[in-house]
């Protein structure tokens, strides 16, 4: 029977695909729709709720996977990166973005290869 962690992994595993597929072939829009996105007051908190979901989600359906331990162990960053956006702070978050936007497409688009990998990753250890 699966868990609602287990659920939880695979629906944020598609949504990193779907978003990794849709930047690979529309980088300036996806571009658009982050910038638009940190320029609202509750964009840090949205970052932080979802890697501490994520995290909690990995953690807890670990057991329950094809690779526990690997699984784990990304829960366990994904709860660190929560933690180091809060220290980041706004600013911090916003240069880092920015430093990401100074690439260019086809190097966004690599980027965005490694992020459809880590989302069937996801997708594949949980099923």
């Amino acid at each position: 029977m699966i868990e609602v962690s287990q659920i939880v992994v695979l629906a944020l595993g598609a949504i990193i695909c779907l978003f990794s597929v849709w930047g690979f072939i529309a980088p300036d829009k996806i571009w658009k729709m982050i910038n638009g996105v940190m320029e609202k007051d509750w964009a840090i908190h949205v970052a932080v709720i979802m890697r501490l979901l994520l995290g909690a989600a990995l953690i807890i359906a670990a057991p329950q996977s094809r690779f526990p331990h690997v699984l784990e162990i990304l829960g366990w960053l994904a709860i660190i990166a929560a933690v180091a956006i809060l220290f980041m702070g706004r600013e911090r978050l916003r240069n880092f973005v920015a430093w990401f936007q100074r690439m260019t497409n086809t190097m966004v688009r690599v980027w965005l290869l490694f992020g459809f990998a880590f989302g069937a990753f996801l997708v594949y250890a949980v099923t």
